[in-house]
């Protein structure tokens, strides 16, 4: 059986890393509003009442592209 052992200096390097913002993360933010953005456009106008919002809020929201906040 074998077994990895993990130097403390090497856990510190990669919780540093974790938690900086980086390409890696800005590619995921993307990605999930492209998602998101997506899936709000397909919503039926009942469940957009459900949650809040109207045509012209889905609209504005969906046209953003997924780089904007």
């Amino acid at each position: 059986m074998s077994s990895i052992d993990y130097s403390s200096r090497d856990l510190v390097h990669t919780e540093r890393h974790a938690t900086q913002p980086g390409l890696l993360a800005t590619l995921g933010l993307w990605l999930q509003r492209s998602r998101t953005r997506r899936q709000l456009s397909e919503l039926p106008t009942y469940l957009l009442k459900d949650i809040g919002l109207n045509e012209a809020d889905r609209y504005q929201e969906v046209s953003k592209p997924f780089w904007q906040q």
